[in-house]
């Protein structure tokens, strides 16, 4: 796409996401740039959206593109991944990347606008259960070692009711159960994830 840079970040290794981003930031030569991981497609209809809005008369400044997840072959339209936006295209100067993990691109200037992209992102990230695990185990190190930074304290209460609540919250509050057996297990994968991060955590105030 003209005028467009589309940044795919290799995740292997990385430890500190946001750095890994701004670092690929400073390569960008065009006026605007869209963060793609590996594990995600454009398709033509959105390619054609993000064409339309970045070279109209009254672009905005970013713009957020909603995520279609699909998980052991169907796509989940509810639960955590059901309902998510993210910020992914913007002018090049526009932000930065914050937090170690579970990253977001943030604006530099007070007052910004940002829009809307009808049309999704595909996302396809754990093509088997073990990939899924292997991912949460290490993306629930980075968030406890950040928690910790920040000086967050975890608790037996933590470890035993919050990982429940959030099986609860993503499989009936946001309708994780209309996704049939996929929902059921992604809630409580999502579940598993705050568990182990809880729990690395409570070990980083304890360890000897």
């Amino acid at each position: 796409m003209k005028n467009l840079t589309i940044l795919t970040l290799d995740e292997p290794g990385v430890t500190d996401f946001a750095a890994a981003r701004n670092k690929l930031l400073t390569t960008v030569k065009t006026p605007w740039v869209f963060f793609l991981d590996k594990d995600e497609t454009i398709t033509p209809a959105l390619e054609r959206e993000i064409d339309k809005a970045i070279h109209g008369r009254s672009p905005k400044d970013a713009y957020l593109v909603r995520r279609l997840d699909t998980f052991l072959g169907r796509e989940l339209h509810h639960g955590e991944t059901g309902a998510v936006t993210l910020l992914r295209l913007a002018r090049a100067g526009w932000g930065r990347w914050e937090r170690p993990v579970h990253e977001v691109w943030t604006p530099l200037g007070p007052e910004v606008q940002i829009g809307l992209l009808k049309n999704p992102l595909l996302h396809a990230p754990h093509p088997t259960i073990t990939s899924f695990l292997d991912k949460i185990n290490h993306y629930s190190t980075l968030e406890a070692k950040y928690r910790h930074k920040l000086g967050r304290k975890s608790s037996l209460f933590h470890i035993a009711i919050f990982p429940f609540a959030k099986f609860l919250q993503n499989y009936f509050l946001r309708l994780g159960f209309l996704d049939g057996t996929p929902g059921f297990i992604m809630a409580v994968m999502m579940g598993f994830h705050s568990y182990l991060t809880w729990t690395k955590l409570y070990l980083l105030w304890h360890k000897k």
